[in-house]
């Protein structure tokens, strides 16, 4: 007679264990997630007012001009033409394209890497008493947790595009108010990202820091910030990579940087300098990322 415990199968040695089930709520969320979609998605009152089935259409009558063009790739002269100006813009001395320190783009380029290292080592820097007493290990009185908990929260509802406007405002077009409006975005991520890890450091050091009679800033230097060290430094080259793509969308409210370059050429329908900057700044954002990323392992 076969029980029911022998009646299930045991699975064979060296086997993987069976996968479990999805839970209720795991279900109940997924398709809650999708009705979610679709009702924000719909053309009702509550929805997002158009239907996105009709884009297609609406596209193709808005822009009779860019629909003929993005058909024109197939055709290989249009795209031998293309490449030819796209080459010249590169490699020819006479052409405005070309990438040297001097050109526009050159220019441009070199100041965003200025603006995103300032900002980052400037941020950075700020963050990191900030980070500590934005976690119960670092502020033990909730009062003062709470108001830099607000603080800092005020500052990342602000987008870093709305801080160079103000900073436009304030200081003047230049590479200034992009500087200002990334330090204050580093600040953001930085402290959220870091006070997060302070909260669960192993509290056996700031204990016996505690024992032998050091002050809580001298618990927090010795017993706290060696052990949150490398997240934080992790934590600042993932804010410097952010900081290099942001300065580019900076550069169109006059902060500086390559997307004043950019704005320059895209205003002037000269796509030639479009596509230069587009490939120059990929490359250089690829290089940039690759580096962060190595150093990155490194540290956690």
């Amino acid at each position: 007679m076969t029980t029911p415990a022998s009646s299930q199968q045991a699975p064979a040695r060296g086997a993987r264990p069976r996968k479990p089930p999805p839970t209720p709520f795991a279900i109940g969320g997924m398709i809650g997630l999708v009705a979610f979609t679709l009702v924000t998605a719909w053309d009702w009152t509550f929805g997002i007012g158009f239907n996105p089935l009709e884009i297609p259409g609406e596209f193709r009558d808005s822009n009779p001009q860019m629909v003929e063009g993005l058909f024109n790739i197939t055709d290989a002269e249009w795209r031998a033409e293309y490449a030819a100006r796209l080459s010249a813009a590169f490699i020819d001395p006479e052409s405005p394209l070309l990438i040297s320190f001097d050109s526009r783009i050159g220019r441009g380029l070199l100041e965003t890497i200025h603006i995103a290292v300032i900002a980052t080592i400037l941020g950075s820097a700020i963050s990191l008493p900030l980070c500590i007493a934005n976690s119960k290990v670092g502020a033990p009185n909730p009062v003062a947790r709470v108001v830099i908990k607000l603080l800092n929260n005020a500052n990342r509802a602000i987008p870093d595009i709305i801080w160079a406007s103000v900073f436009v405002v304030l200081v003047s077009v230049g590479a200034l108010p992009g500087i200002l409006a990334l330090t204050m975005f580093t600040i953001g991520v930085v402290v959220k990202l870091t006070s997060d890890t302070v909260d669960g450091i192993d509290m056996g050091p700031v204990e016996a820091a505690h024992a032998v009679g050091a002050s809580h800033p001298n618990a927090m230097r010795v017993a706290v910030v060696p052990q949150v060290l490398p997240a934080y430094a992790a934590f600042s080259l993932y804010a410097f990579e952010l900081n290099l793509r942001g300065a580019v969308i900076l550069g169109f409210v006059g902060a500086g940087g390559i997307g004043e370059a950019f704005n320059y050429y895209w205003s002037r329908l000269e796509f030639e300098g479009v596509s230069v900057v587009v490939f120059v700044f990929l490359v250089v954002v690829i290089a940039i990322e690759r580096i962060s990323i190595g150093v990155r392992r490194r540290l956690i």
